[in-house]
């Protein structure tokens, strides 16, 4: 979703932990709106797009941004949050005496060693006080059973941030189509045949439609010679991340691509 305007928070905690932390007095509870949960992780072994993925929360939204390490390739992904659920979402902190945590966790002695999956650093920032935790390498096993909590409770939000409802997914499918060559050059009657979710993240929506043309052919066939015949078509559309990352109309024509599928080449039995 670009345009979205990047929490002033990410950059703020990057490799160093706080040493300390200012102290308020005991039973002063902060202000939802001072406060900022982030949830950043880098130095992976993944796509170069995703090698830093930083998790902001406060009283209002949720912003997942993935990027490069140096900030290209940035997807910006925002869901609205609640002030009710970011307060429960605070006292999980509390409750787990986040800010008596140590700095910094790392492999102790008869553990594994966990590599390639980099490093994840965990930030409680009050108007009055702040905190980082680091866990290097990432591995919920050098966590403290507290601190496991606290991360997956930040990795739900962070798949719900990346998440497209059903209502959604339909109506990006639906416009996509509308704005694509074959329908706008003379599609009409758009109809939803069938909408299935695949479980995987960020989530797959597979959507079938039908719809006619007035004319033959697909794409856009300005000044091409068409048969004028009310022509059905059957698109499968697939969206992942708010994106239309597959078009097919008819199994045969790419409408992404705007070209034909291409068949795959039948091997002969080597019998």
């Amino acid at each position: 979703m670009e345009g979205q305007p990047e929490q002033s928070g990410i950059s703020g905690n990057t490799t160093e932990s706080p040493e300390n932390t200012t102290e308020i007095p005991e039973n002063t509870t902060e202000s939802p709106e001072n406060t900022t949960i982030i949830h950043k992780t880098y130095g992976a072994f993944t796509l170069p797009e995703m090698q830093l993925q930083v998790l902001t929360v406060n009283n209002t939204h949720v912003v997942f941004i993935t990027s490069g390490m140096e900030g290209e390739s940035k997807q910006i992904y925002e869901k609205p949050f609640n002030e009710t659920d970011f307060e429960e979402l605070v006292n999980l902190f509390e409750r787990n005496g986040f800010f008596e945590m140590q700095d910094r966790y790392t492999p102790q002695e008869g553990q594994p060693i966990v590599t390639d999956v980099g490093t994840v650093e965990i930030s409680l920032i009050e108007k009055n006080r702040s905190k980082t935790v680091i866990v290097d390498p990432y591995y919920s096993e050098y966590m403290p059973e507290g601190l496991q909590e606290i991360d997956s409770a930040l990795l739900e939000l962070r798949a719900y941030a990346v998440s497209t409802s059903p209502e959604e997914a339909e109506e990006i499918a639906e416009n996509w189509i509308k704005s694509a060559p074959t329908y706008s050059f003379d599609g009409f009657d758009l109809k939803l045949e069938n909408h299935e979710i695949l479980e995987s993240i960020p989530e797959q929506h597979i959507l079938t439609y039908t719809f006619t043309n007035r004319h033959g052919g697909y794409g856009d066939r300005t000044g091409q010679i068409v048969t004028e015949a009310l022509t059905p078509h059957r698109i499968e559309i697939t969206v992942s991340g708010r994106n239309v990352t597959s078009a097919i109309i008819d199994g045969k024509w790419d409408e992404l691509a705007q070209k034909p599928v291409e068949k795959e080449t039948e091997n002969p039995d080597a019998t």
